[in-house]
Order: C-alpha cells, then structure tokens, then sequence
C-alpha cells in the first residue's frame, strides 16, 4: 500500500477541500446515527404513550436528519470529486514530464502501451479511488465506529453477539484483501499486453494488410484478450463470492439479535443480561446493526477499489521512478558558440548487453566540413550519429562537440545545435507549416504558429526549397496549411522524408545529420536535393549517413564503416583506389544503375 499512500502527495495542493470533506462526511455520519435514536423516541414515548405529537415530531426530526445528512454527503462528494481530479491531472502531468526526460534508452525498455496504460487507465483507478473509494472507506470506518459504540450504549450483551460476527466478517475481508491484490496485478499486466497488441496494430495497420496478416493478429489479439478475460473472470468470481457471504453473515447477525431481544420482551425477561430492553430500543438497536453492517459490506466494495489502486500506484510509481539513462550535469555548460567540430575519442558503445555497435571508434570532424559516412546495414553508422546530440553515452570513450565533452554540455543547447534528421521521417498531426516550423529557430511567426495561418517566413520557405519540398508543398490544395494526419497520413514516403528534412534544415543547427533520409526519394530527386545541401550548408558542419555512393560521392572526406569499426577514409576517389568495400559497393551500384 506504500506505493499508493506515497502517490496522495498530489492531494496536498487540495487538502483543504479533503479535510472539509471528511469533515461534512463525518457530519452526514451524525446526521445517520441520530435517526435510530429518533426511532426509539417515537416508539417508546410516541407509540408506546400515545402521544401523537411525539410521533409528528420524531418524524419531521427524521425527515430533517435524512436531507441534512443527503445535503452534506453531496456537498462532501463535490468537494472529493474536485481534489481527486486535480490529483489526477497534476499525477498525468508529472508522468507526461517524466516520459518526455526520458532518454532513448529509457524507451527502448519501454512499450508504447504500457506507458498509456499507465498515464491513463492507471490514473483514473487512483481517481476513482480517492473519489470513491477512499470516501467509501473513511466513512465507513466512522459509521461503523459511531454504531458500534451507540449499540453498546442501548446493549452490552446483544453489542457482544454483534461484535464476535462483526470480528469474522473483518478477518474474512483482510483475507479476501491478501488473496485478490495479486491478482489484479496480474489482471493489469494482462491489460498492458492486449493494449500494446493493438497499439502496435493500429501503428502498423498498412504493413498488416500489406502482407496479408489479419487472421495471425486477429489470433494474436484474442489470445491476448483471452488471457485478460481469463484473469479478469478469476478475480471477479472471488469478489462476487465474497459479497453474498459477508451479506449473509450480516443476516445472521440481525437475526440473533431480533430472536434474542424479541423473546425479551415478549417473555418479560427478568435475565440481568436483557432486563429492561425496550421495543423502541431493539428497533433502534437493529438498526445500529444495519448501519454497522453497511459499512462490512463497503468495505468489500472499497477492497474492489483499493486493490486496484494499490496495483495501479505500483505501476505509476516504477514508471516515476525511472530514471532518465542520460543525465544533465548540475554544472552544465553553453557549447562553444563559434566551433561546430565533432571528435570521438575510442568510443565503445552496445545496446544493453548486446554485441557491440561501436568498437573504439576514434573519429574527427573539423568545424564545417561535409562528411559522408557509408556501409553495409549494421555497420553503426546510425549508432555514430545518435551519440552526437548524446541520445545515448558511450560505454566506453567521449564525444566532444567544439572541444567539449558532451556529458559537460546543457542538454537543451546540444541538442538544438545538433540536429539529427533521423531515419523514420515521423511527421505530426498538424498542418506542413506546424511540421517544418517545429523545431524552428529566430523565425518571425515561428516555433510553432497554429494552423499555417499568415505568411510562411523566408527561412522556412527557404528550407523547403533546399529540401527539394517546395514545389509539391505548393501544388497542395491549402499549401502550407495542407493537414498532415498522424505519422504523416496523407503524404507520401518521399514528401515525408522531404518534410522532414526541411524541419531540420528550418531548425538552422550548426550541425546537421542527415541519416539516411533521402532513402525513399527517386534518383533525380535525391541528386537534386544533395547537391543543394552540398551548395547552401557550407558554413554548417554536415555529416549526412547513406547506403548510396552517389549521395556520399561529393563530401569533403568519406568514413567506410563496418561491424562497428572505421574500415576507410578519404574522398571518393581515394577510397575507389585503397579501400575495397567502399569499391565494391561502388561498383555493384554502378552494375544496377547500368541495368
């Protein structure tokens, strides 16, 4: 339960209005327990007298104590409802924060539907419990406190007998709480699993009927959804069996006490244990009994609400817990503003505890020069780029950027003068404007403007052109303010690239890395789009990564990769004649573009 009693620390801003609820619930409470005793009043000195004005005032009394306490319950209900929102949105906040700190290895570790599961399902059962079943819970610890002590007042012995059913109801429920909790841990891991099967089949529906696969997922969701009914049927049973039993205890209960307390009094009991009892005071006591086994039976109720959020607090608490791989120094520095050049000092780096993508590379790159980088798929070159902005620390070795260190550089500097153009052109919902503006630096108008409304700026018009986008960004029906659905719908793969390219042109880093983004543009294309890089970035230091020769060909200096290792350096034509992988995929390109 520490995970869940931890997580109320977003109450805090709210506690005056928790405190004023529990405070109106403890009244409506009041207002509940005083009715039986009203009752007991009407019987004895009302009915038992009959005195007809004691019976109308005991009623109207009555019938004030039930709209008091309906009025404070709804009060106190409004009040919860505000604190449990605001934690809630607060909670979705700071998990939406964490995740966004995250570092790429955090989200290699992590799937796409255990993180919504967990910023939304898992938060709204830690709601529902702060709205319900934490009010449920404390006012049934009241209502049970003041009918216990109330049915001892009316009668020790009958008190007793309730109090001995009561402690098994009690046992019966912890028990029932020990023996449920794993399970809805389990019935959450259940739920993480079918939600990451179909997050990944609406992510990828087109590569799903591209290859015919819609029977295997469709198999592969129900099992899923079959393991979730399963685990959701067990700890559903056990929770329905639960509540008949502990009714039927309840039952008993009152029974024993209406047999014991109605021969009282119907035989004139001269017993010291009974003597005296009323019938105005058996109804009343009877009804302390309903009241005290109400909340037995809430509690059951409230087991339901509080082991789901005791789970789903596990689960916030290990995604909150969750430190980013790479962290910022506390005395971290501005890079060198007028020095662009990148140097890797025998940089060793895996993926987790996989075989190395990087094996002592020791690489320099001057201050705006153009550099290619080529090789085989696997060969780490992708690896070498995201280790420029620091998307991942080596294992071994430095990078540095302008002379510096990176793990001694701010975050938020490195990275917005570093630009990685990664593989997978993501766009986002929004119009092309919002896509190539996103990451837009000194644009009038820019980062971000809504909508493409107004007139596009230079430099983004600019960037466009460079990354050969222009032209067909103009042959939209809106232009600018064209709709680019989610992942870039709408668009095709090589207008995705092409956007994607300009938002990191539009950025204007001092450096640029291109990786592998041209992959889905046609030849012509590709060959107009590079050599307007090689033109229009020569004061940017520029490393664009590719499996092509002739988008590598014009670089000031080429680095052949392999297996992780530097296996050649030059220009184009030193490596035709020294290196022999850069020549055979030279000339196996030069084969298929001949055929």
């Amino acid at each position: 339960m520490k995970p869940l009693f931890d997580l109320f620390r977003y109450l805090l801003p709210y506690r005056g209005k928790v405190v004023l609820s529990i405070m109106l619930m403890l009244l409506a409470t009041v207002m509940t327990l005083i009715q039986p005793q009203l009752v007991e009043w009407a019987i004895d000195f009302g009915v038992g007298q009959g005195d007809a004005s004691t019976v109308i005032t005991a009623a109207l009394a009555l019938m004030g104590a039930a709209i008091a306490g309906g009025l404070l319950h709804f009060a106190s209900g409004l009040l919860l409802t505000d604190a449990g929102q605001g934690m809630a949105y607060r909670l979705r906040n700071d998990i939406f924060r964490t995740v966004l700190g995250f570092s790429f290895g955090n989200l290699d570790r992590w799937r796409t539907g255990e993180l919504l599961v967990r910023a939304t399902s898992d938060v709204t059962t830690v709601r529902m419990f702060v709205r319900m079943g934490f009010l449920m819970m404390m006012q049934s610890i009241a209502m049970l406190s003041g009918a216990l002590v109330l049915m001892f007042m009316t009668n020790v012995a009958l008190a007793r007998i309730m109090m001995f059913i009561f402690g098994g109801t009690l046992l019966l429920f912890l028990l029932l709480a020990t023996l449920i909790r794993p399970l809805i841990m389990r019935v959450r891991e259940k739920l993480d699993a079918l939600n990451n099967v179909l997050q990944e089949n609406l992510a990828g529906a087109k590569v799903v009927r591209a290859f015919a696969r819609q029977d295997h997922e469709k198999q592969r969701f129900e099992d899923r959804n079959a393991a979730f009914l399963r685990i959701s049927l067990k700890t559903g049973y056990i929770i329905a069996m639960a509540f008949p039993f502990l009714f039927f205890l309840g039952q008993i209960a009152l029974v024993t006490v209406t047999w014991l307390g109605g021969l009282s009094i119907i035989e004139q009991s001269t017993s010291p244990i009974l003597d005296g009892l009323t019938l105005g005071q058996l109804v009343a006591f009877n009804e302390y009994a309903m009241l005290a086994m109400w909340p037995i039976l809430a509690l059951g109720m409230t087991l339901q609400f509080l082991t789901r959020a005791a789970a789903s607090a596990v689960r916030i608490s290990e995604l909150l817990a969750e430190t980013p791989d790479i962290c910022e120094s506390p005395a971290a520095k501005s890079l060198p503003a007028d020095d662009a050049s990148i140097e890797f000092r025998n940089v060793s780096f895996a993926y987790g505890h996989g075989e190395p993508a990087l094996d002592r590379i020791n690489l320099s790159i001057r201050s705006g020069e153009v550099v290619g980088i080529i090789g085989p798929t696997g060969s780490g070159k992708s690896t070498l780029a995201a280790l420029i902005p620091r998307y991942y620390d080596p294992d071994e070795g430095s990078v540095l950027v302008g002379g510096m260190d990176i793990r001694d550089a701010s975050l938020a500097d490195l990275r917005t003068r570093a630009i990685v153009a990664l593989q997978e052109s993501l766009l986002l919902t929004g119009t092309i404007r919002d896509n190539v503006e996103y990451g837009a630096r000194n644009v009038e108008g820019a980062p971000h403007s809504k909508g493409g409304e107004g007139a596009v700026s230079e430099p983004i018009v600019r960037a466009a052109k460079l990354a050969g986008a222009l032209e067909f960004i103009e042959q939209k029906e809106h232009g600018w303010a064209e709709h680019v659905g989610e992942r870039g719908v709408g668009l095709s793969g090589g207008q995705r690239q092409r956007i994607a390219i300009a938002r990191a042109i539009a950025a204007e880093p001092d450096i640029l890395v291109l990786d592998d983004v041209t992959s889905a543009l046609d030849t012509s294309t590709e060959r107009s789009i590079v050599s307007n890089l090689y033109r229009e970035l020569t004061n940017r230091t520029v490393i664009i990564i590719s499996q092509k020769v002739n988008t590598v060909r014009l670089s000031d200096r080429i680095i052949v990769m392999d297996e992780g290792r530097i296996v050649g350096e030059g220009t184009h034509e030193e490596l035709l004649e020294t290196n022999e992988m850069y020549r055979e995929i030279h000339e196996t390109q030069s084969a298929e573009l001949r055929v």
